[in-house]
């Protein structure tokens, strides 16, 4: 479907079960009325996020509520073949904020915010904030034209970070100190190509990860790597190990 970026919404599965699409969304109302200006007979693409797409012809934009009828269903398209994870340690808000967007636009699948031992007591999160976060994902996700809506999932502790990602097919952990790079640990486990196979990257936060969580990663069967010999910021590390999971497994 060639509808721009800026008329693709995420929606809840269930409103694009019927012909007739009805969204009790006053803030879609007002991104389509006052926002975009889109009027009755204009198209735009929702989708229910979980790979789906439907373009609707909108039949009326109120206050309140959005009314469209569907034209046509297609896969949504935009996804990798591997499914990544990223524990994202919880640093200052800002930077916590613009790794999530920068790695879903690179095609990351969930998200655990996760608090590690050097975690400060300002990086913590609540339900207000985590709300803010989930709503940075959709966006970015809309903007970037993915067809699965990205999960942001509770906080972990570190602990309960690695007993998690000890399940997914590859397990890494960012890691500053001596240990094979990231890339070559991709290749080494390439066969049989990645799709559907899931990744899963743990990353420290402002003065990395300490020993004993090192230690802790590794009985789980979590693998360090590296992503070079340049030490990366809290906010550029998981950034930079999106971009290279993705260009290895696309």
């Amino acid at each position: 479907m060639s509808l721009p970026n800026t008329r693709r919404f995420f929606v809840a599965p269930e409103a694009l079960r019927d012909a007739q699409v009805r969204l009790s969304d006053p803030e879609l109302a007002r991104q389509l009325g006052r926002v975009l200006r889109l009027a009755p007979g204009d198209h735009v693409l929702l989708l229910d996020g979980l790979g789906m797409a439907a373009e609707v012809e909108l039949t009326a934009i109120g206050r309140n509520a959005v009314i469209g009828t569907v034209v046509r269903r297609e896969a949504a398209g935009g996804e990798p073949p591997v499914n990544l994870t990223f524990y994202l340690p919880l640093i200052r808000a800002e930077r916590f904020e613009w790794a999530l967007q920068k790695c879903v636009e690179l095609g990351a699948r969930r998200f655990v915010p996760t608090r590690c031992a050097r975690s400060l007591a300002a990086d913590r999160t609540d339900a207000p904030r985590l709300e803010r976060w989930r709503r940075i994902v959709r966006e970015a996700a809309e903007q970037s034209c993915r067809g699965v809506l990205p999960e942001v999932s509770a906080p972990h502790s570190f602990d309960a970070a690695v007993r998690a990602a000890a399940g997914a097919d590859l397990a890494l952990l960012l890691w500053e100190g001596d240990a094979p790079h990231l890339r070559s640990m991709l290749r080494a486990h390439s066969s049989g190509g990645w799709s559907g196979r899931s990744i899963h990257i743990l990353s420290g936060p402002e003065g990395g990860i300490t020993p004993d969580e090192l230690t802790c990663a590794r009985e789980r069967g979590i693998i360090p790597v590296s992503l070079g010999a340049r030490v990366l910021r809290a906010e550029t590390a998981p950034i930079a190990a999106a971009a290279m999971v993705l260009y290895e497994t696309a």
